[in-house]
């Protein structure tokens, strides 16, 4: 199928999309929370699919991936810890590209297209690194990503990056080198609410908690709000992992059935204990101790299901049972979780025998890598409560809000906005001086210049 025939079969903007980039121009994706950027992605990935079979689909977090069919940047592009922390060093993009596995230099080198979602929480040293790689990978050293055509699509008002341990800064990707030379000052602006366009109160509210601008109507009616009897089948929203891990081990005691602990086996190499447990705590998701027990809600932390079963890092699902397999690195059997995961509805669910994987984790000081540990456990964690981070992009019929611990611009918006409604959400607490936008966040998206398409 040609580019044009390609074109005509989606819809006005959909189609306009996939003709810039089948042009071989890169487009930037955005607007407020709500307006169908990740709806629209949905229509142009498989309009591109079949200009690209091997064009990248990935987001900066694993659920965001999970909504576009897609997997986590990290996973498409093979950024193992220790090359993520290579990225930041003095190392020359030939050394770097020899820390890339074979499969990913061949994704970076052979595909097309790149669609990547929630660009808002992809910093730019990590931009940058891959711009480096992109183009020695694919022999066109003075050409932006080496040729690789994007399409970016996120709210850089939403959720900022979020600065490693002693990686990189939390630099917006719109400060990458490479920015300019892909977008300009230009960007594809959703203006059109669909999330909470049937509640015109709410919609306002969030306009204004957007910018940071609450009416002191807006603070009382929210204040007015808090502390409604929460129902116990929504999904708790929390500023920081650790509340929403504390929230998960809660629930979980709620249930009767028997529990299975997993204990993770680590490695710390060249590293003390204290040392690798402090650097796989930071930079991994896997946990040192994992309790499950049937009934239990959790989220899948790695995208080693993908090819067969279409699941990535952030799906939620359901334990629904255990089986028995054996570990080559324990040297023994195990009961290991069997959890079903939902689908759309023509699809049902799918259950999948988890085994346990390794998570690398490296961390950098100067221009060299200093520092590596793995850690193998079950690649779960309890789903009940979810930090702020890990929601943005998700659409929730009911959420419960504990905003006590906010700690960053946005998070406040960005935790109302789940939501349809103003009654589908439930006010743990609220403080209105927690509601903050990043003035230069807002000020790059106030200055972008519509992209007539």
């Amino acid at each position: 199928m040609t580019a044009a025939a390609v074109a005509q079969a989606a819809s006005q903007p959909a189609a306009s999309i996939v003709s810039q980039l089948s042009r071989s121009r890169s487009v930037f994706l955005t607007g407020a929370a709500g307006t169908g950027k990740t709806t629209l992605l949905k229509e142009v990935v498989p309009q591109l699919r079949v200009l690209d079979r091997s064009m990248g689909v990935c987001a900066t977090t694993g659920m965001a991936a999970s909504l576009i069919g897609g997997v986590t940047l990290h996973s498409w592009a093979g950024l193992r810890p220790a090359t993520t922390a290579a990225l930041v060093g003095g190392t020359s993009a030939s050394e770097l590209v020899s820390l890339f596995p074979p499969r990913a230099r061949e994704r970076l080198s052979s595909a097309r297209f790149l669609v990547l979602d929630e660009i808002s929480m992809l910093n730019a040293a990590l931009l940058d690194g891959i711009d480096r790689v992109c183009r020695l990978l694919r022999r066109q050293p003075n050409t932006p990503l080496g040729g690789l055509v994007v399409l970016f699509c996120g709210d850089f008002v939403q959720l900022p990056p979020v600065s490693g341990q002693g990686m990189f800064s939390g630099t917006y990707a719109f400060r990458a080198a490479v920015w300019p030379a892909l977008f300009a000052d230009q960007g594809v602006l959703l203006r059109v609410n669909f999330r909470q366009g049937a509640d015109s109160r709410f919609l306002g509210l969030l306009h204004r908690m957007r910018r940071a601008e609450l009416s002191q109507d807006d603070v009382q009616m929210l204040n007015s709000r808090v502390g409604r009897s929460t129902p116990a089948d929504v999904v708790t929203l929390f500023s920081k992992n650790e509340q929403a891990h504390e929230h998960n081990a809660e629930r979980l005691d709620q249930l009767k059935t028997p529990a299975v602990e997993y204990y993770a086996v680590d490695d710390y190499k060249q590293l003390d204990k204290e040392q690798g447990v402090a650097l796989l705590a930071a930079v991994t998701a896997a946990q040192l101790v994992v309790t499950l027990r049937v009934g239990a809600v959790v989220v899948l932390l790695s995208n080693q299901y993908f090819h067969v079963h279409q699941l990535c890092a952030g799906s939620r699902g359901v334990v629904v049972g255990f089986h028995v397999a054996y570990d080559a690195t324990l040297r023994r059997e195990e009961r290991l979780p069997v959890v079903e995961f939902a689908r759309s509805s023509a699809r049902g669910s799918t259950r999948v025998n988890i085994l346990r994987q390794n998570f690398e984790a490296a961390s950098v000081q100067g221009k060299g890598v200093v520092a590596a540990a793995v850690r193998r456990q079950v690649p779960l964690q309890l789903g009940w409560g979810l930090s702020i981070h890990k929601a943005q992009g998700l659409t929730l019929d009911r959420v419960a809000l504990s905003l006590c611990s906010v700690f960053t611009f946005a998070m406040v918006y960005v935790a109302f906005s789940r939501v349809r409604h103003l009654e589908d959400i439930f006010l743990l607490s609220f403080d209105a001086s927690l509601v903050r936008a990043c003035p230069e966040a807002l000020a790059f998206h106030d200055s972008l210049r519509p992209l007539i398409l």
